[in-house]
């Protein structure tokens, strides 16, 4: 296989749709090579098909070891680095309280969407801790010597939480709730333990968002749902998948070389 070099690289799982799909269409309006991954290979197929830059879709099954492991060796087997990942991908539980939860929807829903992070940050960091650190800018903080020494980067990393993340949310049952707050965990553990090694590890924790996740449960819905949601923010309506993927950009890039570990609330006010 070609390797394709000189663009900066990016990894989003999850990239078939929603916001995984958002983040990779700007990541590639910003310049960056892509490598769209999904368990619905069409799907990420799809989105390929949306980028302006050079990019790959891989199927990959977040809750397995080896798949993972695969997607990031395609990555750079492509690519020759991986200098972002956007851990996005995710399931949407049942909707029931944790009595009649059954044990193997936890499980599902944690494997996903927890474990699935887990993972993801394990194969992605043991990639790039063999790369070298790339100043993206060298002249960016030139004049700032305090400054310079965060420029030189082995890769950043953005999962994706919740505000389910920070606390109880109406409608969403506990395992999401449970996986979402595990995420900010593994997130801020991440970050601590390779900062020194040149990878930031930092969360998004959307509020509710158009995505096809988003209309499956306003089918289900009884009418008027949309509007009342929309209501429930300040701003008047929920998120739009783009507005989300600004944010993962932002995190990724060399315009905040002092974040990491944090997560960023993105909830329209509330």
């Amino acid at each position: 296989m070609a390797t394709i070099r000189g663009k900066p690289v990016a990894l989003v799982t999850g990239g078939g749709s929603g916001i995984g799909r958002a983040t990779a269409v700007r990541f590639a309006e910003l310049g960056y090579s892509c490598v769209v991954a999904d368990i619905n290979e069409p799907s990420a197929k799809e989105t390929l098909r949306m980028l302006q830059t050079p990019g790959i879709a891989v199927h990959v099954d977040v809750t397995m070891a080896t798949s993972v492991e695969a997607m990031v060796t395609t990555a750079v087997q492509h690519f020759g680095r991986i200098d972002c990942a956007f851990n996005s991908a995710g399931v949407e539980p049942i909707d029931e309280r944790i009595v009649n939860t059954p044990e193997e929807e936890f499980d599902r829903v944690m494997g996903v969407n927890s474990k699935g992070v887990w993972l993801c940050l394990k194969y992605e960091i043991a990639q790039m801790l063999q790369q070298e650190p790339v100043m993206s800018d060298p002249g960016r903080w030139a004049d700032k010597p305090d400054v310079c020494r965060f420029r030189g980067v082995r890769g950043s990393i953005v999962n994706a939480s919740s505000i389910a993340g920070l606390g109880p949310v109406t409608g969403t049952n506990a395992s999401y709730c449970a996986a979402k707050f595990a995420v900010l965990g593994l997130t801020h553990t991440a970050a601590a333990e390779y900062a020194n090694e040149g990878i930031r590890v930092n969360a998004v924790c959307p509020a509710l968002t158009a995505t096809p996740l988003m209309d499956r449960f306003l089918e289900k819905a009884p009418p008027g749902t949309e509007e009342k949601i929309g209501s429930m923010y300040p701003v008047g309506r929920v998120a739009a998948p783009e507005e989300v993927a600004e944010a993962v950009c932002w995190l990724c890039s060399d315009a905040c070389p002092f974040t990491t570990g944090e997560h960023l609330k993105i909830a329209g006010g509330i």
